[in-house]
Formats: C-alpha cells, structure tokens, sequence
C-alpha cells in the first residue's frame, strides 16, 4: 500500500486498540455491581455495560479497517506494464 495510506491505517488502529482497551475496563468494572445493591443501580449498572460493549464493537471494526491497511500484502508486479496482481 502507498504511505499515505499506511498512515490513515494507523490512524484508525492506534485509538480503536486504545479504545478497545479503555471499554474493556470500563465493562469489567461496571459488570461487577454487587448484588446486594438496589434494583436501580443493577439496571443501570446493565445498561452502561451493554452500552461499553457496544461502543467497543464499534472501536474493533475500526481497528480492523486500520489492521487491513496497515498489514503488508504479497503482489506480482508486471516489470513491463507495472501491472499489480495479488499473490494469493
């Protein structure tokens, strides 16, 4: 891939693996309401966790969209016309 392209990928795979990481917490530290509290706060305590599991959904697709330009890809390049095949 072209470096501009290259960097966009980055742009997109360094917040999303941050923000992957930061739901990740938040999920595990709201999953863990005990049950001895009211009703209120387990129901809120679901719906921010179902809300943090969500938004990090959302944060993997787009580290994956950076991970799929980022990666290196093997090509044939045509030394005449500089035409690209992929090798696999």
């Amino acid at each position: 891939m072209s470096a501009p392209v290259v960097f966009i990928g980055f742009i997109l795979l360094i917040p999303s693996v941050l923000g992957m990481l930061f739901c990740f917490y938040m999920f595990v530290s709201v999953a863990n309401v005990p049950m001895s509290a009211d009703e209120t706060t387990r129901t809120a305590g679901g719906l921010a966790g179902g809300f943090f599991l969500l938004v990090g959904v959302v944060f993997m697709v787009g580290g994956l969209l950076g991970w799929l330009l980022v990666m290196k890809k093997q090509v044939l390049q045509c030394n005449l016309c500089n035409a690209v095949v992929n090798a696999s």
